[in-house]
């Protein structure tokens, strides 16, 4: 019999508001809980030891065994994007010391759901990709797969904006203050107030001969903002933006991949993961300031936090989740 572990791939990763447990969902809709302190103290390496981390993590099942796409962490509930789906998880439910080694897979315990509608004339449900929730005003922002952009109020579920303006589906959404931002199948990244229902503007990389990739095609798999910069990549090289100018300064020919699904801007250092040997630190120069080979052939997602621990998690096509606590190494592998 085949273990379904060699074919698992982990999507999203998020962490508890207590920031002691990270929480992983992937492609069979298990969502897993890792408790980071005994993870972190341990240093076990699963890669090097025929070990598992079942005594610091336990296990749930997502309804009908929906694929977990994305995840936010807000302060009352764990919020799950899958297909057609978006649910609420209490986090009472699932950070609870009475689970442990011995525990089966339980399923969740849905607190609340909100329902993608999908296209007329379609069976296909809709894929909610990526989530972004304001925690000021409890509006949460999701990118789905019928190449929209929703803003759904918390407090009773409704849709109070939708942002339509893409061709094909949304990989990758960021927001800064007013602006949302969004990554998408159809080569372009629009740029959005969120007050208004068309996008601002509209940057298409692949039209620039240096940033274009033929072989790989024009697609976006990840965007992210500052006030001054845009850090985007996916077939198209990685590449970093003025925004204020809407031009390329720096076009990473430095790094080797094919294909970006990650990118990061954080302290003044930028970051970057896909399908590639290694998840790559980066100066604003197109220069590798470090770079870590990572256990999944393809990252397709990256989180980090500074208390009470500060860890990057790494993971994607693989059962496996890299665990650096700086970035210049890996400090350990969790194995689901």
């Amino acid at each position: 019999m085949v273990d379904s572990k060699y074919y698992t791939t982990i999507l999203s990763q998020t962490f508890s508001p207590c920031g002691n447990y990270l929480i992983t969902g992937n492609n069979y809709g298990i969502l897993t809980v890792y408790n980071l302190k005994s993870e972190l103290q341990s240093g076990v390496d699963f890669k090097d030891q025929n070990l598992s981390a079942r005594g610091r993590s336990y296990e749930f099942e997502m309804i009908r065994k929906m694929q977990i796409n994305s995840m936010e962490s807000g302060e009352k509930f764990l919020i799950i994007g899958g297909v057609g789906l978006i649910v609420g998880v209490d986090w009472e439910t699932i950070i609870d010391s009475n689970f442990g080694e011995n525990s089966k897979i339980e399923p969740l315990s849905i607190s609340w759901s909100i329902n993608i509608p999908s296209p007329k004339d379609s069976m296909l449900a809709i894929d909610v990709n990526c989530l972004i929730l304001n925690k000021d005003d409890n509006v949460l922002y999701a990118g789905c797969g019928d190449n929209t952009v929703y803003a759904f109020n918390l407090e009773c579920g409704d849709v109070t904006q939708k942002f339509e303006g893409h061709s094909d589906f949304i990989h990758s959404i960021d927001k800064l203050d007013d602006t949302i931002v969004s990554a998408s199948e159809d080569g372009s990244v629009l740029f959005w107030d969120v007050r208004c229902k068309e996008y601002l503007s509209k940057i298409i990389p692949s039209n620039n001969t240096e940033i274009k990739r033929p072989n790989l095609g024009n697609w976006v798999g990840s965007v992210t903002i500052t006030n001054d910069w845009m850090l985007c990549g996916g077939g198209t090289k990685l590449s970093l933006w003025n925004r204020s100018m809407a031009a390329p300064m720096t076009v990473y020919n430095c790094i080797e991949d094919s294909g970006i699904h990650v990118t990061k801007l954080m302290d003044e250092t930028l970051y970057a993961g896909g399908c590639s040997k290694y998840f790559y630190q980066l100066s604003f120069t197109d220069e590798i300031l470090c770079k870590i080979e990572t256990s999944p052939v393809t990252v397709f997602s990256c989180v980090n936090q500074e208390n009470p621990f500060k860890v990057t998690c790494l993971a994607g096509s693989s059962y496996k989740i890299d665990i650096c606590t700086n970035l210049n190494y890996k400090m350990t592998t969790l194995g689901i």
